[in-house]
């Protein structure tokens, strides 16, 4: 009765935002008070967050975005570029800002990311690098960042896409699943596995375990990377686990970063989610748990695509809402241990806030990728997920 209810008073304020018009009261976001806060709603089952900049969270906040999530990630300001601008020189002055908003709205910090192939300033990208001298960079970085944010973070994303973009059978059967070369070429990138070999990876993992204990830190360690739904990407995610263990390095949880597409879903959707929910079940049976840590469902095939909608359809938007609203409900699956020595699912963080911010938008057409439309009203992705 409570399920239907909800989703009647969706459905009537979905019509009227159609009705009335984006900016009219009826989708204001005090309404969002008669319908719940996302975090609110999945309070007893997982925190909900949002990807931010310095620079756009008291907009979102003032329009009252923010209350929906009681976690944030900071987009870019916790990234080696930004922090460390000069070699042995930091700038923290964004992220502690963050931490600061963060902590007068009582919501977590998720610290992204100590170690990733791109975001690195000039300074270690140009520099001449050996394997010894890379990891010893590597290992003075990590323990200056945790360091500073000592006791103000709840996880790090540790390590970064160190997988290949896309693994085939054949390099998963060999072991060749690492990135490297042209893969990890380009401005502001480097190419960590051609220097040190899965050595960074166990390094970087290694001296954040060690940095917390010697810190008295409970912050989480974990690995992320995009299509993780994929079963073979899923299988080398596996491996990467398995070879930290086995050295007795410590890992506690996957990033599953679900940058997904909306025609991938409506292709085959009982497959799709069938993929997605047996990486989570993969990982958590593991006894991993599990985050979707940068979820936005993009509404064009591929960024190429000539395809353009003058502003996002109705029907497209609806069933964006529903793909959400599958996700959500995956989570909240396992967002309970399924078994004595099991993960759970104990975070969903989207991409971003609203449509007005968001990487996905190209030149050649402008994304729709988040539960917020560019006039920061709810889209139907909103009613969907809080009416589960």
């Amino acid at each position: 009765m409570r399920r239907a209810l909800k989703t009647i008073v969706c459905v009537i304020a979905v019509v009227l935002c159609f009705v009335i018009g984006a900016g009219a009261t009826a989708c204001s976001p005090e309404t969002f008070t008669d319908n719940g806060y996302i975090c609110d709603e999945y309070k007893d089952n997982f925190s909900v967050g949002a990807a931010v900049l310095t620079g756009n969270i008291n907009r979102y906040d003032k329009a009252g975005l923010m209350h929906h999530f009681n976690s944030i990630t900071a987009e870019n300001e916790m990234k080696w570029r930004f922090v460390e601008p000069e070699e042995g020189q930091y700038s923290f002055g964004a992220g502690d800002s963050l931490v600061s908003w963060a902590k007068e709205h009582n919501t977590e910090v998720r610290g992204h990311c100590l170690v990733w192939y791109k975001s690195l300033p000039p300074w270690l990208t140009q520099k001449e690098l050996t394997k010894e001298s890379a990891l010893e960079i590597l290992r003075k970085h990590i323990t200056d960042v945790m360091t500073h944010f000592k006791g103000e973070l709840y996880v790090w994303d540790v390590c970064n896409e160190a997988l290949h973009g896309n693994i085939s059978q054949a390099q998963l059967d060999s072991g060749d699943i690492w990135r490297r070369g042209s893969e990890a070429s380009g401005d502001n990138s480097l190419d960590w596995y051609g220097l040190c070999g899965v050595d960074f990876i166990k390094e970087a993992f290694r001296t954040a375990d060690q940095v917390r204990k010697s810190l008295g830190d409970d912050v989480k360690l974990f690995y992320n990377d995009y299509t993780l739904n994929n079963p073979l990407k899923r299988q080398a995610v596996v491996k990467l686990v398995e070879m930290l263990r086995a050295d007795g390095i410590a890992i506690d949880g996957i990033g599953m970063q679900a940058h997904y597409r909306l025609p991938q879903y409506e292709a085959d959707r009982d497959a799709f989610m069938a993929d997605f929910e047996d990486s989570v079940r993969t990982f958590t049976d593991m006894g991993l748990d599990v985050h979707i840590t940068e979820l936005d469902i993009q509404v064009y095939p591929y960024n190429g695509s000539t395809q353009a909608f003058d502003g996002l359809p109705l029907e497209v938007e609806i069933a964006q809402g529903e793909m959400y609203a599958d996700i959500f409900r995956v989570c909240r699956k396992y967002s309970a241990p399924t078994a004595a020595g099991h993960g759970r699912v104990s975070n969903v963080t989207t991409w971003g806030v609203a449509d007005d911010h968001t990487y996905a938008s190209t030149s050649i057409h402008t994304e729709y990728p988040l539960i917020f439309s560019r006039d920061l009203q709810p889209k139907r992705a909103y009613y969907e997920i809080i009416s589960l």
